[in-house]
């Protein structure tokens, strides 16, 4: 798996190969993260290649958490948010035409064997 981002308000996980925040540099990230208005919590799982972070919605957006990870070098500039959404469509859009495809021949196929029965 290459890159996984799991947001709800509130709480966002990724986990990314782009995510590269290793030793004192993670442990940087998470005080400068903690030290943000509206942080409530960040764990960073160096295995994983994966940071979690709780935080209030209503102080502190989604945009803006990926621009402070981009600023203290722990993502790729390529996690900017025009970049991401247009990924993020572009995937949801393949993943929704896989489905109608998948859908429209199961359903041939049960019309096939309804006539042939």
């Amino acid at each position: 798996m290459s890159q996984y981002i799991h947001h709800v308000p509130g709480r966002i996980r990724v986990r990314s190969k782009a995510f590269r925040c290793h030793g004192e540099r993670a442990r940087a990230a998470q005080a400068r993260l903690m030290a943000m208005e509206g942080i409530r919590e960040v764990q960073i799982n160096q295995r994983a290649s994966s940071i979690l972070v709780q935080y209030d919605p209503e102080r502190l957006s989604r945009a803006q958490l990926f621009s402070a990870l981009e600023e203290l070098g722990c993502m790729a500039a390529a996690w900017r948010e025009s970049t991401h959404s247009h990924k993020l469509g572009e995937t949801f859009g393949k993943a929704l035409v896989g489905a109608m495809v998948k859908k429209a021949v199961e359903q041939s196929a049960r019309g096939l064997v309804g006539v042939l029965v």
